[in-house]
């Protein structure tokens, strides 16, 4: 079994799964380009060569499967294309890492010795020596944590953009206090009639926003919210409050009239894999801004004060939405 990396050890560790696995997704991907091609050819068939009701529902299960096919390439290749920088990165520590981990075994060593009155200094150059390799070890496992972590949200969000898994299946590395597991539902008035606006061009608006919406700092991929682009959320708890925890990454799913965020990141309060939709809804022709939260390997401080706290939030943030929709609306 691989040896696992410490921040003593930063570089430790096989890449060569990660490299197999890679040639794989690519054999993979060669498979599904395949396919996609060959039911292009089939899907030629419909409208000239056959027609009818069974041409129609053959069709029909052809583009679903087409659109099956396409959203696996695409967490294919989002995987792969994150797997070859990763072990560059790997392979670049592990040779950055060597040299320091000799000078740090050598140092220890020769404050291991017995005292020299022909050497006074022996012991301060050994600890000297032996502080700059831990500080420049310290700086490459800093940089191994936050390739781990990129690979992970990588493999999060190609998970989340393709496939239904339950948040408590997503890979996590949570503290013993990250446990806490929290569900609401929260509904917002906005003012507008089913006979002003449609829940579609409400949701096309809110999606067009997001910085203008949300209460709070959100920063992603894309200047709007559309499937697979990655959001950072920024000081969620509120500007009085300076905690760690407060800030995450999640990926967007969205439908015509909802926006789905599924955390990706470890970092955050909410653990890998708990989501929050937002969505239009209409109850008795008028128009409310839904929230349904669901979270796992939640921090328990934060899980035990949500309901408050996520009121009062998005609260703000369905009065930010009435803004938007006066200003760019119809």
């Amino acid at each position: 079994m691989s040896e696992q990396w410490t921040w003593k050890n930063p570089g430790a560790g096989s890449t060569g799964s990660l490299e197999s696995l890679a040639k794989k997704l690519r054999d993979v991907e060669s498979e599904l380009d395949a396919g996609l091609t060959d039911l292009d050819r089939a899907r030629r068939l419909f409208g000239n060569d056959w027609s009818g009701k069974a041409a129609e529902a053959a069709e029909a299960k052809a583009v679903a499967i087409g659109d099956d096919l396409t959203a696996c390439l695409n967490a294919v290749q989002q995987v792969k294309n994150v797997i070859g920088p990763y072990v560059d990165e790997i392979v670049a520590i592990k040779a950055a890492a060597a040299p320091e981990r000799a000078k740090r075994k050598a140092a220890l060593a020769r404050l291991q010795e017995e005292a020299d009155p022909k050497e006074p200094l022996k012991y301060e150059d050994a600890l000297r020596e032996a502080g700059e390799a831990n500080a420049e070890l310290t700086k490459l496992g800093e940089r191994r944590r936050r390739a781990d972590d990129a690979l992970l949200q990588a493999v999060r969000a190609a998970v989340a953009t393709t496939w239904d898994v339950p948040p408590e299946d997503y890979p996590e590395d949570r503290d013993w206090f990250e446990d806490a597991t929290y569900d609401y539902s929260m509904d917002h008035p906005l003012g507008f009639s089913s006979k002003e606006y449609t829940a579609k061009e409400l949701m096309d608006l809110f999606k067009a926003h997001p910085e203008e919406v949300f209460p709070f700092d959100v920063a992603g991929s894309s200047d709007r919210f559309e499937d697979g682009a990655v959001f950072r959320l920024e000081d969620t708890l509120g500007p009085m409050v300076d905690l760690p925890f407060e800030t995450g990454d999640v990926v967007v799913t969205t439908t015509d009239t909802s926006v789905k965020f599924t955390v990706i990141s470890d970092t955050y309060f909410d653990g890998p894999g708990s989501t929050i939709e937002f969505s239009i809804v209409e109850v008795g022709g008028q128009y409310v801004l839904r929230k349904v939260a669901h979270a796992t390997d939640a921090n328990r401080i934060v899980a035990g004060g949500v309901g408050i706290g996520a009121g009062d939030t998005w609260s703000r943030q369905a009065e930010n939405l009435k803004k938007v929709v006066h200003q760019y609306g119809n």
